[in-house]
C-alpha cells in the first residue's frame, strides 16, 4: 500500500499525523481503524501506532476496540485559541479594503444590552484607510439596520419584549428579519439624510450566531449591487477568521 506525503510539512510523521486528524474530523464520529487505513491510505500498522501516540496525548481517544475519534485536547486547545479572537482585531483589514472599494465609510457595531454600540469605523487619511475604535454612537436595535442584524438570533420572548418597549408589532419586526437572514443584508428604510444609505450586513460567530454588524454608509444615488456583494464578502471574511464555516 502506497502511503501519502504531505509537502506543507518536511516531517513524514507530522505529515501523516495531519492525515489523521483530519480524517477523524471529517467523519465527526468513531472510525475503525480499517476506514482510517483506507482513507488516509496509510497502512494499518503505521496508522495504529501514530493513533496510539495521539492517544497518549488526548489528541485523540479510543471508543472502542479497533476505533478512534477526536480526542478533549483538540478542544481545550480550541478554547484557548477562541478566547484570543477579537472581533474588532479581525475585522479591521476586511473594513479597509471595503472602503477603498467603495470610497464611503464602513462600521462595527456589535450589542449591548438592548443597543447596537459601535466600535470600530474607517478614517480616509493622508497616509491611507485607518480604522479607529470609538465608542460613543449608540443606536436603536429595532429602529436601524444595525441594530436589526443584532437581533437575528433571538428569541421570539426577547424580540416580543422589545418589541412591546417600543411600541411595535411583533410580526412586522420577524418579517423584517426573515428577509435580512434571506438576503444576507439589512436596508435601513428610515435615515436622517435621506440622501445616505446605509446596509448592513451579520458577522457569524464560530457556532453561527451573530457576533457584529458592518456596515456600509454610502449616498442612495451611489448604492450599487457590487458594493453591497463586497459588505456581504467582507461579513463573511470576518467570519471565517471567527471560526464560522458558511454551509
Amino acid at each position: 500500500m502506497s502511503e501519502p506525503t504531505h509537502s506543507a510539512t518536511s516531517i513524514q510523521v507530522l505529515s501523516r499525523m495531519f492525515s489523521l486528524l483530519d480524517t477523524l474530523a471529517q467523519a465527526g464520529d468513531s472510525v475503525s481503524l480499517k476506514a482510517i487505513s483506507e482513507q488516509t491510505g496509510l497502512h494499518p500498522s503505521t496508522a495504529h501506532r501514530i493513533l496510539n501516540d495521539l492517544a497518549a496525548g488526548r489528541y485523540v481517544e479510543r471508543s472502542g476496540p479497533g476505533s478512534y475519534r477526536l480526542g478533549l485536547r483538540l478542544l481545550e486547545l480550541g478554547n484557548l485559541v477562541k478566547g484570543r479572537l477579537n472581533v474588532r482585531d479581525l475585522a479591521s483589514r476586511p473594513m479597509q479594503e471595503l472602503h477603498r472599494m467603495t470610497g464611503h465609510s464602513v462600521s462595527l457595531f456589535v450589542r449591548q444590552d438592548d443597543e447596537a454600540l459601535c466600535v470600530e469605523r474607517t478614517v480616509a487619511e493622508r497616509s491611507g484607510v485607518q480604522v479607529t475604535r470609538v465608542m460613543g454612537l449608540r443606536l436603536s436595535l429595532v429602529g436601524h439596520a444595525v441594530g436589526k442584524v443584532l437581533l437575528l438570533n433571538d428569541s421570539g420572548a426577547g424580540l416580543q419584549a422589545l418589541t412591546q418597549a417600543h411600541g411595535l408589532r411583533l410580526d412586522a419586526l420577524q418579517a423584517e428579519l426573515h428577509a435580512i437572514r434571506q438576503n444576507g443584508l439589512a436596508l435601513e428604510a428610515d435615515t436622517p439624510d435621506p440622501l445616505q444609505q446605509l446596509v448592513a450586513a451579520p458577522v457569524f460567530d464560530d457556532m453561527g450566531k451573530v457576533a457584529a454588524s458592518l456596515s456600509l454608509n454610502v449616498p442612495a444615488s451611489r448604492l450599487q449591487p457590487e458594493w453591497q456583494d463586497a459588505l456581504r464578502n467582507a461579513a463573511q471574511r470576518i467570519s471565517a477568521a471567527l471560526g464560522w464555516q458558511h454551509r
